[in-house]
């Protein structure tokens, strides 16, 4: 699983800018980028999931760094808000892995 956390946090912190910057080329600026978040019952829906699991990832992460003694847990909270929920995950679970692995 190690394995396919690594990857998938490296899928999740490239995709998110990926697509982004694809938006930025087809219109100039970020200033529509909220409306549009917002702007459909859809993307308003994929947003508030978004964001639970971003509120339901933090007290996980919290409790589970100081359950195995991970260090340096709270780097977490800003890769989630900058890069997104799609890095922050995986690469915790990879180091949550790995620290898992060390205490077998």
């Amino acid at each position: 699983m190690k394995r396919f956390y690594l990857v998938a946090a490296i899928i999740g912190g490239v995709t998110p800018y990926a697509i982004y910057f694809g938006y930025l080329a087809y219109a100039p600026g970020a200033s529509g980028a909220l409306s549009l978040a917002w702007g459909s019952p859809i993307a308003a829906a994929t947003l508030a999931d978004f964001s639970i699991s971003c509120l339901v990832f933090w007290p996980f992460l919290f409790r589970e760094s100081k359950r195995l003694g991970i260090r340096y847990w709270w780097a977490f909270i800003p890769a989630n808000l900058i890069i997104g929920l799609s890095f922050a995950l995986p690469a915790f679970l990879y180091l949550r892995e790995t620290r898992l692995d060390q205490a077998r």
